[in-house]
């Protein structure tokens, strides 16, 4: 059963991607004749999204397709087994999504009040220990490095202004 939902998110990642990056970037956002750089373009980091998720649903289909090659050919039984103990973990897997989602949309209304270092952190540190990571020694370094990381490029490169927060005495030194 999870590989089938393996496949299919993968199939369904890949054509997102897809699409994204044949049919709705190059009709919905409009390139300016004035860019010089193409890392300043607009549609430049909504093509290397794209990018990364029609990878990843390609990864995700080759590998379910392959654990299930495997699979048939040690010829054993399935990997989970219906009992009753699975039914919270099968809840739980089906929720994660949606909790998901609102931890993006927390993000999005905390960035202004929190800034985008800060927002950002908390937002990584939640999904991490969502996506099962529990280790300190390497979601303190993500959580950190990656929002300050993000925020050096955009101000200092881009010229992008991103909102600083309750941090902006701090970052403004930098």
């Amino acid at each position: 059963m999870f590989s089938n939902q393996n496949l299919l998110a993968g199939l369904a990642l890949l054509i997102f991607g897809v699409l994204t990056l044949t049919v709705l970037i190059p009709y919905g956002v409009q390139k300016p004749d004035s860019v010089q750089l193409q890392a300043l373009a607009p549609s430049f980091w909504p093509n290397i999204v794209a990018l990364a998720i029609a990878a990843i649903g390609l990864a995700l289909t080759i590998t379910t397709l392959l654990a299930e090659r495997r699979s048939k050919d040690r010829n054993r039984a399935p990997d989970h087994v219906s009992s009753p103990s699975a039914a919270p973990t099968q809840f739980w897997l089906t929720c994660r999504p949606f909790v998901a989602l609102a931890i993006c949309f927390a993000l999005y209304f905390c960035l202004e009040p929190l800034g985008f270092v800060l927002a950002c952190a908390i937002a990584l540190v939640a999904l991490m220990m969502l996506a099962g990571e529990y280790r300190p020694q390497f979601i303190l370094p993500i959580a950190v490095l990656v929002p300050f990381g993000l925020h050096l490029f955009f101000t200092k490169a881009a010229s992008v202004p991103i909102p600083m927060g309750i941090l902006e005495p701090w970052l403004l030194r930098i």
